[in-house]
Formats: structure tokens, C-alpha cells, sequence
């Protein structure tokens, strides 16, 4: 009898495997898992290349940005470097500037204070010629007035010199 068992769960389990098998079979053929699979391991593969070649790109990257980054240090002293020299002309131009401007206003204001000067002179000088053109009329005027002989001789002359003038 315990054959019997045996055999009968040898089939019974033998048939639910054959039963199992073909169920898993047909659905794999049904749902193309051969296919689905390749479909993943293309698709793992195609990222996996597409991860090659970012961290391709990613490294190139770096190493540019690691080169630009080791001279830096050197273009920010260039940098420094010209700014001071630039700078050292401006203050050398704004001087230099300064100094023309100081000889400018400096002569400027000599020719100012000689004109003043002239200004000046030229008005002492008609003043003082209009104080004695004053002085000597009334001088003139107190002579003749009393002294009608020197009034006298003054027009005596007056005339002889028109007559010489129409002669």
C-alpha cells in the first residue's frame, strides 16, 4: 500500500508540475518574457552607455574647469597686476593734468593782474592829467585875470599865428 501512495503522489505531484509547467510556459510565450527580457537588457545596456558617456563629458568638464581653476590664481595676479599699473597712470594723468592747469591759472592770473595793472596806471594817468589840465586853467585863468598885459599879448599872439596859417 505504500507504493500505492507513493505512486499516487508521485503522479498527483508529477501532474500538478506538468499542469504548473505548461501554465508558466504558456504564459511566458504568451507575454514574450525571451523578449522582454532582451528588451531590459538593451535598455540597461543603452543606459549604462549613456552613463559612459555623461561621465565622459562629466570629466572632461572637471579637468577644464580644474585647468581654468589652476590658472586662476595667476589671472587674478595679471588682473591685480594691470589694475595697479592702470590706476598708477590715472594718478600720473590727473598730476600731470593738475600741473598744466596750475601753470594755466598761474598765467592767467599774471596776465589778469598786469592787465589790472595797466588798468590801473592808464586811470592814475587821466586823472592826473585832468587834475593838472585843472590846475593849470586856473592858474591860467588867475594869471589873466590879473594880468591884462599878458592877456593882452596872449590874443596879440593867437592872431598872428591864424594870419600865418591863411598866408
Amino acid at each position: 500500500m505504500f507504493e500505492e501512495i507513493v505512486s499516487y503522489i508521485a503522479r498527483t505531484n508529477l501532474f500538478n508540475f506538468i499542469i504548473f509547467m505548461s501554465v508558466i510556459l504558456f504564459l511566458a510565450h504568451k507575454m514574450d518574457v525571451k523578449g522582454k527580457l532582451e528588451q531590459s537588457k538593451q535598455n540597461i545596456n543603452d543606459v549604462i552607455e549613456e552613463s559612459k558617456i555623461v561621465k565622459e563629458e562629466s570629466e572632461t568638464r572637471l579637468s577644464s574647469i580644474e585647468e581654468s581653476m589652476s590658472h586662476i590664481e595667476q589671472e587674478i595676479n595679471t588682473i591685480l597686476l594691470k589694475s595697479a599699473e592702470n590706476a598708477k597712470l590715472v594718478g600720473e594723468k590727473i598730476v600731470q593734468d593738475a600741473e598744466k592747469n596750475v601753470i594755466i591759472i598761474r598765467d592767467n592770473a599774471d596776465k589778469a593782474i598786469e592787465n589790472s595793472r595797466v588798468i590801473l596806471k592808464n586811470d592814475l594817468i587821466k586823472r592826473a592829467t585832468l587834475a593838472s589840465v585843472e590846475v593849470a586853467k586856473s592858474k591860467i585863468l588867475h594869471e589873466l585875470y590879473h594880468n591884462q598885459g599878458l592877456h593882452d599879448q596872449l590874443i596879440e599872439e593867437s592872431i598872428n599865428a591864424i594870419e600865418g596859417v591863411q598866408k
